[in-house]
């Protein structure tokens, strides 16, 4: 009935992310998503394994978008134990499916962004706060480092904070380009983007002013976090 509720709340319209299957890579085929995280984008995720070929690795770019259906995808990378890349921009709940990855690997101008939870509106109260202390207690819980979780409960909702390199280095983060076709030459690659160095960041100045897109409901939230480990969070 909470999913239900949830799925009735945020039934507004919206782009939704678009998702393409790269086929004939190494080791399996890889999929590539873009754009904001929107209502049914986990069930459009999800048919995507049930094609028999193996699907090894995600390629991502999104500014983030909704919280319940992007940790419903990272629950569900994380079981399938997917490599996760980024060659330009990973932000909030995208940021989470990238850091949940089996394997994480980013582009030389890679970012990756996080912020805490917003409320309905993409502001923070008493609500908002609550949530983003117990999504931060998950989120040490399933091993991200703590120098990332102090930068998302930090940041407001309607700001990004990138991480640095040392919190890349915390996260074990490779810079490389993990996915190649088979049997292809040099320039053929099952995602975008190329690695050759570490990513510069300004570390006097990671935070900037962006639109929040529209959060869930605390119950949702609450809901699709809960996805990752089995347990009730303390209300």
């Amino acid at each position: 009935m909470l999913i239900t509720s949830l799925i009735t709340a945020i039934s507004e319209p919206g782009a939704a992310m678009e998702m393409s299957r790269l086929v004939g890579c190494v080791g399996g085929d890889v999929l590539r998503l873009r754009g904001p995280i929107e209502h049914g984008d986990y069930a459009k995720f999800r048919s995507h394994f049930g094609d028999p070929r193996r699907i090894v690795g995600l390629d991502l770019h999104s500014g983030g978008g909704s919280l319940y259906e992007g940790v419903r995808i990272a629950a569900m990378a994380r079981q399938k134990r997917l490599a996760t890349f980024v060659a330009k921009e990973c932000d909030s709940a995208c940021a989470f499916i990238f850091l949940l990855g089996t394997k994480r690997y980013i582009g030389k101008d890679a970012k990756i962004g996080v912020h805490a939870v917003g409320n309905e509106y993409g502001n923070e109260d008493n609500g908002a706060v609550r949530d983003t202390i117990y999504f931060a207690r998950l989120s040490a819980q399933l091993g991200i480092p703590s120098s990332t979780i102090g930068k998302m409960v930090a940041t407001p909702p309607g700001k990004i904070t990138y991480l640095d390199q040392a919190d890349l280095l915390a996260s074990k983060v490779i810079v490389r380009e993990p996915f190649a076709r088979k049997g292809g030459e040099g320039d053929q690659k099952c995602s975008s983007g190329s690695t050759e160095e570490p990513p510069t960041v300004d570390e006097t100045s990671v935070a900037r002013t962006r639109t929040s897109y529209r959060p869930e409901s605390r119950g949702g939230q609450r809901a699709g976090l809960q996805s990752l480990t089995g347990r009730s969070g303390a209300q």
